[in-house]
């Protein structure tokens, strides 16, 4: 059963404001961009069962340009698929797009996350593995599948331990599931690739 969280989203939808341009990055900082929106995605849809309608509803609530959503493919499209593809390449505003997307979703399944996160926690000071709590071992079991397959399609390095990275991406999904949690993305995004 998929707990989704109770607590009531802002009113207002999100916009460009939110999200300041003051500089546009570079194709290179773009694609760093990009590329770490993709592992965001990855992490999302490793503990949600994210699909291309849920994709599009988000896109629709939050008044965007719904082709987008035809332009990203869903990690469980890719494993089914074997596409050898990241992202396509997206524009500064479809990537901004993306970004309130993901946090739209991970806005709406807070309390699936914070519960995630606050289990990792525990696990982690009682220095036991994480993979034995059910939740937490689907999760990260879907996450080195997905990650797998981007390291394949993208030549990522493969990490020695990538329980590591699907654990920052948890807590850093958390973090930006909250009001403004886009604003807070994207402003981090753009200082890590400066």
């Amino acid at each position: 059963m998929v707990m989704t969280s109770t607590v009531n989203l802002p009113s207002s939808v999100p916009n460009w404001e939110n999200l300041p341009l003051t500089n546009t990055p570079t194709p290179q900082q773009l694609a760093l961009i990009q590329t770490h929106i993709d592992l965001m995605l990855l992490a999302l849809e490793s503990l949600i069962p994210i699909d291309q309608d849920m994709l599009l509803q988000a896109a629709l609530d939050l008044e965007i340009n719904s082709t987008l959503t035809e332009t990203v493919t869903l990690w469980s499209n890719r494993a089914d698929n074997g596409e050898e593809i990241l992202l396509t390449t997206l524009s500064v505003e479809q990537t901004r797009s993306l970004i309130l997307i993901i946090c739209y979703i991970a806005g709406k399944y807070q309390e699936l996350i914070r519960r995630a996160v606050t289990l990792l926690e525990q696990m982690t000071a009682q220095n036991k593995d994480p993979a034995k709590v059910t939740l937490l071992g689907n999760y990260l079991q879907k996450f080195h599948e997905f990650y797998q397959i981007a390291m394949i399609a993208t030549k990522l390095i493969e990490l020695p331990q990538p329980k590591k990275l699907a654990s920052k991406l948890l807590v850093d999904l958390l973090f930006y599931s909250v009001e403004n949690g886009h604003r807070r993305l994207w402003l981090a995004l753009l200082d890590y690739t400066h």
